[in-house]
């Protein structure tokens, strides 16, 4: 599991021997500490399947043909 690639700035996490863990974006999470989903990338499945970066249509509709 990694840190967001978009993530500004730093996270301090308690690691499962009483220490701290600095982490950035791109930095691997290690092995007994616990960082919440929004500070994880999510899987390519996952970004597929919720349409979170799809982009929306924009500009005018193409012309119809017109009536006789």
């Amino acid at each position: 599991m990694k840190i967001r690639s978009d993530l500004e700035g730093v996270v301090y996490v308690h690691t499962a021997g009483g220490g701290v863990a600095c982490l950035k974006a791109g930095d691997t999470v290690p092995d007994g500490v616990e960082v919440g989903d929004h500070l994880t990338e999510k899987t390519t499945e996952s970004k597929e399947s919720d349409g979170a970066g799809d982009k929306p249509r924009r500009g005018r509709p193409p012309r119809s043909a017109p009536v006789d």
